[in-house]
């Protein structure tokens, strides 16, 4: 059933309630007043009796005193057969209706004049029943044309439920431009104000969508750039003197002047010492590149041990920085290292970047790490006493950048914060729930990454 139906079905309850309590009040009044009318008539046909007793012409006279047509009152012989009722008024009223106004004829005997009077309540049910039908009608008629007016009042102020249908439904098709008249009622303007709210919350969330969207892909394209860049130089350039290196060789082997191969030999042994760092260098690249695109550390290392690792490797390279790692409790090594691929990876991604911002941007003489754990969540903390942060968003080496970093942290249902240190400099926390509840597909995190 419609709203409308139901609103209209609610007031034609209380309609047919009002009808039925008001019905009740009649008939309740009606057998008070019929009993009273009947009361009045026996007292004034007993006083008419009286007199036409006191006269002595009561025999004779009981057709006079019927025919002075009094209302209720029929005047029998103390000894004669009943007359028939005389209600003429009673085929006005149903029977049902006279039985429940609960009138019926009483009648009163005058002692010694061989009298009775009686008294009839058909034309006083009657009178009760044409007042209750004609009510009945009005009421009727009145209950039509309110429901009439309720059918179009109900159908006015429910109208901008449809408009806010149809709002409704471009949300879900994904068109944002939201607006809704309420015409008026609060609760509508409430519902409104809120579903436009709720669709700007949409539109703003969709363009930072499409913006981080964006931004990854340009990562994902500058990393490549990089690696392509570092591949054409640098492999490239190695493999091409490796390649002259060892064509020289084997020409120095073909030369046949015997004076020249003593010289050939030492020449020979110096091309292939450069073949030798040439090959070194290829490798250290090349491990360089599996790096950025795969930590090798977290398929050889526990978790704790590989960001020990790393930042190890941060404290050779850059002795004059205090670089301290702490992960609590202490005894949540064993927990840190039962985490899950997806969770693991994000971690250790979290770390190396925030290490590569710090130590390559913000020059710092401290930076420390932090890893906290509970039943719920995992929080990453990386601090550093340099200048503060830097303004814009500026991808590290790894392709991962601050946007990239908060992207990753929401896709796991996390939330991420960079700001200003206590002591100075600037502070990353990322806090990731744990265990991670559906969590996307490695491949999926590794191509944001």
């Amino acid at each position: 059933m419609s709203l409308r139906m139901r609103i209209l079905a609610l007031i034609g309850l209380f309609l047919l309630l009002m009808a039925t309590a008001g019905g009740a009040v009649m008939v309740a009044n009606a057998r008070d007043a019929v009993r009273a009318e009947m009361d009045s008539a026996l007292e004034l046909g007993g006083a008419l009796g009286l007199a036409a007793a006191e006269r002595g012409d009561v025999p004779g006279g009981i057709g006079l005193l019927n025919g002075l047509g009094l209302r209720h009152l029929r005047f029998v012989g103390a000894d004669g057969p009943p007359e028939p009722e005389s209600g003429a008024a009673k085929r006005r009223a149903p029977d049902w209706f006279a039985a429940l106004i609960g009138g019926e004829p009483q009648e009163r005997r005058l002692a010694g004049s061989g009298l009775r009077i009686v008294a009839e309540p058909w034309d006083e049910i009657a009178e009760v029943w044409e007042d209750m039908s004609d009510l009945a009608a009005a009421m009727l008629a009145v209950g039509l044309l309110l429901m009439g007016a309720a059918h179009l009042a109900v159908g006015r102020a429910l109208s901008p439920l449809s408009r806010l249908e149809a709002g409704v439904e471009r949300l879900r098709a994904g068109r944002y431009a939201f607006a809704f008249d309420g015409r008026g009622v609060p609760e509508l303007v409430r519902l409104g104000t809120g579903i436009a709210a709720l669709a700007e919350g949409l539109a703003a969330a969709e363009a930072e969508n499409r913006r981080t969207g964006q931004r990854i892909v340009a990562a994902q394209d500058a990393d490549r750039r990089e690696i392509a860049r570092e591949i054409h130089d640098e492999l490239g350039a190695a493999l091409f003197a490796i390649k002259v290196d060892a064509g020289r060789i084997l020409r120095l082997r073909d030369g046949g002047a015997e004076a020249a191969k003593g010289e050939a030999a030492r020449e020979a042994a110096e091309r292939a010492a450069k073949i030798l760092d040439a090959a070194a260098e290829v490798h250290n690249m090349s491990r360089r590149i599996l790096a950025r695109l795969r930590p090798a550390l977290l398929d050889q290392l526990p978790l704790s041990e590989a960001l020990a690792e790393l930042a190890g490797g941060w404290m050779r390279r850059q002795p004059g920085v205090v670089l301290t790692l702490a992960i609590e409790p202490p005894s949540a090594s064993a927990e840190l290292d039962g985490c899950d691929e997806v969770l693991r990876l994000t971690v250790y991604r979290l770390v190396q970047e925030s290490l590569v911002n710090a130590l390559r941007h913000a020059k710092p003489s401290a930076v420390a790490v932090g890893v906290r754990i509970d039943p719920e969540t995992l929080e990453v903390t990386v601090a550093d006493d340099g200048p503060g942060l830097p303004g814009g968003d500026e991808p590290g080496r790894g392709g991962f950048g601050i946007s990239g970093m908060a992207e990753r942290v929401r896709t796991l249902g996390g939330t991420l914060s960079i700001g200003a240190a206590a002591g100075g400099g600037t502070r990353l926390s990322a806090r990731l729930p744990r265990p991670t509840l559906s969590p996307p597909s490695p491949s999926a995190l590794e191509r944001m990454a």
